[in-house]
This record gives C-alpha cells, structure tokens and sequence, in this order.
C-alpha cells in the first residue's frame, strides 16, 4: 500500500468543507424542531378559536342588521345564551370579527 500525497489532502480538503457543512444542518433541524415545538396551540388558544367559531355567524348577522329589526334582537340573544349573560354584543362582535 503505498501513501499518496494527493489522496491526504483530497481527504483533508474534503472533511473541511463537509464538517461545517453537516454541522450547520444538523443546527438547522434541531432549531426547526425547536421552534416546531413552541408554536403548538395552547388549550387557551383553542377555547378562543372554538368560541370565536361559533359566535361568528350571529355576529355577521347582528353587524348587518338594522336597528331595532328582528334579525337584531335574535343575533343578540343568540350571542347571550353562547356566552351565557348580557354582554357588550359590539365588542364582542369586534373580538370575533
């Protein structure tokens, strides 16, 4: 077996370029799979959307309501018995919407 010179630095060459290169990635995977990890919806978070979901459709419906008209009153009371009492039916339409 006979030691070539071109083959050593070949190999030097190439475990300089490629240690950072795998170095760098693996840094890259660990923090996507960190930051993968912290965006999970907390339980507060899906409370929100859910109750956001299912006020939506009365608040659409009391946003384009004339005053005083039935479809008002109804979106009002169907937006008290969600949240279970009387509520401020603007501000809660603009937290949904």
């Amino acid at each position: 077996m006979t030691l070539n010179v071109e083959n050593l630095v070949r190999s030097g060459v190439v475990a300089a370029v490629g240690l950072p290169i795998a170095l760098s990635l693996s840094g890259l995977v660990n923090a996507t799979s960190q930051i993968a990890s912290q965006t999970r919806p907390t339980a507060g978070d899906i409370a929100q959307t859910d109750l956001k979901d299912e006020l939506a459709t009365p608040c659409i419906r009391y946003l384009v309501s004339n005053e005083d008209s039935k479809l008002e009153r109804e979106s009002k009371n169907e937006i008290d018995e969600i949240l279970g009492g009387e509520v401020s039916h603007s501000a809660v339409c603009k937290w949904v919407l």
